[in-house]
């Protein structure tokens, strides 16, 4: 889980890094370095567990992936939820005015779709969606690749 915990940390660095120097990633486009986070740490979660015990069966493997994923996500989520209250403080209300422009442009009123975009757009419930969706990354990478331990790699362990 210590991976899990440096892996977090590093991404939490580069994240702010890419603020700082004027490259903040837009949308899904930071979705990629989680993705690769995830599959590493499930990865070598599972390996350790080979490695401590080389009987470990198919649920021991998807917990210990489970359970790296899980810390990573944590981690990550109450970051975003600290990264947009104070550090990027004007994101939100740009892309709210963004939205708002495009809503104005097709003739809706934009008093009505600004209300409800703040109501939406906030840093818990980004930091909300951030946590549920890599989550579930998590609980699917820990199983795919606990069946990749528990069927492949395990004759490359004995």
């Amino acid at each position: 889980m210590s991976l899990a915990f440096y892996f977090a940390l590093a991404i939490m660095v580069l994240r702010t890094t890419l603020h700082y120097i004027g490259h903040d990633p837009e949308g899904t486009a930071f979705m990629l370095v989680h993705l690769l986070a995830l599959v590493v740490v499930v990865f070598f979660a599972g390996q350790r567990q080979l490695r401590m015990d080389t009987a470990s069966g198919f649920p021991a493997l998807v917990r210990e992936g489970f359970k790296a994923a899980a810390v990573y996500t944590i981690l990550y989520a109450i970051f975003i939820w600290g990264y947009f209250h104070t550090i990027d403080t004007q994101a939100f209300p740009e892309r709210i005015q963004r939205m708002v422009e495009m809503a104005e442009q097709e003739g809706r009123p934009g008093d009505e779709a600004r209300r409800r975009l703040q109501v939406f757009f906030t840093p818990f419930n980004y930091a909300t969606m951030t946590f549920f969706g890599l989550l579930a990354i998590g609980a699917f990478n820990a199983l795919l690749l606990g069946v990749v331990h528990h069927k492949v790699l395990r004759r490359f362990r004995r």
